[in-house]
């Protein structure tokens, strides 16, 4: 059996830091290029990058 190691996601993810983060991100209404055009189905970046950076790191880089 390969034994792979376990993913930050796996682990410990900090949703309410990146809740916050995605908070502010959507709250922004101008001088921001994301105000340039306004998606039908809009999605926090910032959740997406956190969850897609968790789910690469290894947890021994923690």
């Amino acid at each position: 059996m390969i034994h792979y190691p376990k993913r930050l996601i796996e682990v410990d993810l900090p949703i309410k830091k990146i809740s916050e983060h995605a908070r502010r991100e959507k709250s922004i209404r101008h001088g921001h290029i994301s105000t340039l055009h306004i998606w039908w189905a809009r999605r926090p970046l910032a959740a997406c990058r956190a969850v897609l950076c968790a789910a690469r790191e290894e947890m021994d880089a923690f």
